[in-house]
């Protein structure tokens, strides 16, 4: 059945290919739950690691063995929240 069938999947929820972008959609969700977070409390070189992060593991998960869309669709919203929070401090800090 179809229980069944996601179970036994390549990437399914008895693999780390399941686990891993699971657990790291707490990082992604902590990121967009303070998108007003004040600039001061941002990390420029921890938000530039977090958006290189999110932006060449997107790429990575649509090439590995079995191709797992759940790391490339945590990733891309890593990409996308980090980015934002990127984008924030470096108009403070340095265009404002």
């Amino acid at each position: 059945g179809f229980v069944s069938s996601i179970a036994a999947a390549e990437a399914g929820p008895f693999t780390v290919h399941f686990w891993a972008p699971m657990s790291k959609w707490m990082i992604s969700g902590a990121s967009f739950m303070e998108l007003d977070r004040p600039t001061e409390k941002i990390s420029l070189a921890q938000y530039t690691a977090l958006t290189m992060t999110g932006f060449f593991f997107s790429r990575y998960a649509l090439l590995v063995a079995p191709i797992n869309y759940t790391l490339c669709s945590v990733n891309i919203a890593l990409f996308g929240s980090s980015a934002w929070h990127l984008g924030r401090k470096i108009k403070a800090d340095f265009l404002s």
